[in-house]
């Protein structure tokens, strides 16, 4: 398995169709927003549960060690083979939603490159990604938003539930 190859998900169907490729070989990191996960999925992911049993069955076939799932307004999800962290809603002015997932999987792939633990690299991402659509236009995150931002992040432990 590639575990050092971060793969985010874009919407169009040639970047799909290369992630379903390079998910046949496996990923370290898969970061699909809630539609592209039901897509890979085959079906409607409308409750947690589904979220959850959705990323543990793509880490249990092999196909990729985490999966970050970021529902916008809703937080986001992280799947682990041993954790599932969910960060709720971010009460902010939303400005624009670009750049807000790559601020997410920027977020925290430089957190768990410094050797951070799999919560706080969490915390950053979704501060990341809050601090990116309080930005206008096509700005991303900046750091001191970021920082600001990472103390309202709440996350709450999952129970680990084997994958349907």
């Amino acid at each position: 398995m590639a575990s050092a190859c971060a793969c985010a998900v874009a919407a169009t169907r040639d970047a799909a169709q290369a992630t379903r490729a390079a998910l046949a070989e496996g990923v370290g990191i898969l970061k699909p927003n809630l539609n592209e996960l039901s897509d890979f999925a085959g079906r409607p992911l409308d409750s947690n549960d589904a979220q959850l049993a959705a990323g543990r069955k793509l880490i249990d076939g092999g196909r990729a060690e985490m999966v970050a799932l970021t529902l916008g307004e809703d937080g986001a999800l992280l799947v682990t083979q041993t954790h599932a962290l969910r960060a709720g809603p971010m009460h902010i002015e939303v400005a624009s939603a670009v750049g807000a997932g790559d601020s997410f999987l920027g977020g925290l792939v430089a957190s768990l490159a410094k050797g951070d633990s799999l919560e706080h690299a969490f915390r950053v991402a979704v501060a990341a990604a809050s601090a990116a659509v309080t930005s206008p236009g096509t700005e991303l995150c900046r750091e001191t938003d970021v920082l600001r931002l990472m103390p309202q992040v709440q996350i709450e432990t999952l129970a680990l539930k084997a994958a349907s």
